[in-house]
């Protein structure tokens, strides 16, 4: 594979933040209503929207089922049949809102507590679900009221869920625009890795992400089954929860995109259109999986050739080196040994981190997340968890 003369690359491309505008939002929205799911794939605005409908749909039935009740069950109390439709009202709240309080509960408990649970974002979460179930019951008590009463209800809460889900829809854009293969937060990350180790990564994600924070690299190795997608992946859920741009992408996607000039932009794969990735080229963090297979497919003994990876940036990604300097990168490293066996440890792994290093012309020591095979354990009165046979190592390795 030739390499690209990087003086040729265009230097406008940068690591940006996301930027999603009401246009956005409208055209997006609009994918969503028109499309069909079975025909195209499927986006977290356009599950979240439909979430949301679930929502007013089940305070709807929950309304006229509690209203129902109501009619036979208040005379038998010595209270007026005409009290039901503002019974089932009062009930259908106190209902959603406990129901939504035990799923935030439920969710807080599932927690591991390696890195820092974002209560906040839970409890928002909750708290517009039950405002969305309570819009249903609003509608269905509005149904029960009179001219012009009813109608008036009737908009006023449809409007007020329109003017709640900008908001929303922005956060989930943002992550179905990663390309992340799944969302997943690092606080429900099973012990595969120590609490030391878990606080480092923390503070790095907590440093921002650039052009207003040093570009940092980590490298993820261990041996299939140990979690590496899952930790890098998580790495990338965290920074699109803080609204950071992030692009994940495996490393011969990678490889084909720098192969092509850069005339205007760099190649990219947008991915489905009613998504649109984000562009590598301006994501503030980006990750590149599946580089292990590529560097020991050709090894007998399925070792780690570092020289092999070291040729592989040079003049495979030679031509984007100054871009991916930019910005946060995350090099997710397996090999093809059997299940619970890797050649990607110890001071293989810090030979290649080395190496990342001087490809990203790093500032700061690259950062080494080592993960080792996982089994079940069962810990006293709890059930089977996750967990590895020792914590992961994590280490810096000097640039």
């Amino acid at each position: 594979m030739s390499a690209i003369n990087p003086a040729a690359s265009p230097q406008r491309s940068g690591p940006r933040g996301p930027h999603v505008t009401a246009k956005d939002l409208l055209a997006q929205f609009w994918l969503d209503l028109y499309g069909k799911e079975v025909q195209s794939a499927a986006t977290y605005s356009y599950m979240w929207m439909a979430d949301q409908m679930g929502h007013v749909c089940l305070g709807i039935v929950i309304q006229f089922s509690l209203t129902f009740v109501a009619r036979y069950a208040l005379p038998l109390i010595g209270i007026d049949a005409s009290w039901a439709n503002i019974a089932g009202l009062m009930v259908g709240l106190i209902a959603v809102s406990y129901w939504e309080y035990r799923a935030y509960g439920s969710s807080v408990a599932v927690a591991t507590g390696l890195f820092p649970l974002d209560r906040k974002l839970l409890r928002n979460n909750a708290i517009i679900a039950t405002a969305y179930m309570a819009m249903g019951l609003g509608i269905g008590f509005a149904f029960h009221q009179t001219a012009p009463w009813s109608a008036i209800g009737f908009v006023a809460l449809a409007l007020l869920a329109i003017i709640c889900a900008p908001p929303w829809l922005r956060q989930k854009i943002i992550w179905q625009k990663a390309s992340l293969p799944y969302l997943f937060r690092l606080a429900d990350a099973q012990r595969t890795i120590g609490a030391d180790a878990a606080q480092q990564l923390q503070n790095l994600i907590d440093r921002g992400a650039p052009p207003t924070a040093q570009p940092f690299q980590v490298v993820v190795g261990g041996p299939i089954g140990s979690g590496r997608t899952a930790i890098a992946a998580g790495i990338g859920t965290e920074f699109a929860f803080r609204k950071r741009s992030v692009r994940y992408l495996s490393m011969d996607r990678l490889l084909e995109c720098a192969a092509r000039p850069a005339n205007p932009h760099f190649a990219d794969d947008p991915g489905p259109p009613n998504i649109n990735f984000w562009r590598w080229s301006e994501a503030q963090v980006v990750i590149i999986d599946d580089i292990g297979p590529l560097i020991a497919a050709h090894e007998q003994e399925h070792e780690a050739n570092i020289e092999q990876f070291r040729q592989l940036l040079e003049r495979g990604l030679g031509a984007i080196a100054p871009v991916l300097a930019k910005c946060h990168t995350v090099w997710v490293i397996g090999d093809l040994r059997p299940a619970g066996e890797t050649a990607m440890a110890g001071d293989a792994l810090n030979g290649l981190a080395r190496i990342v290093a001087e490809f990203c012309d790093a500032q700061q020591d690259v950062l080494v997340v080592e993960l080792s095979a996982k089994e079940p354990i069962l810990e006293p009165g709890k059930t089977v968890l996750k967990a590895a046979t020792q914590p992961a190592q994590l280490r810096k390795v000097a640039r």
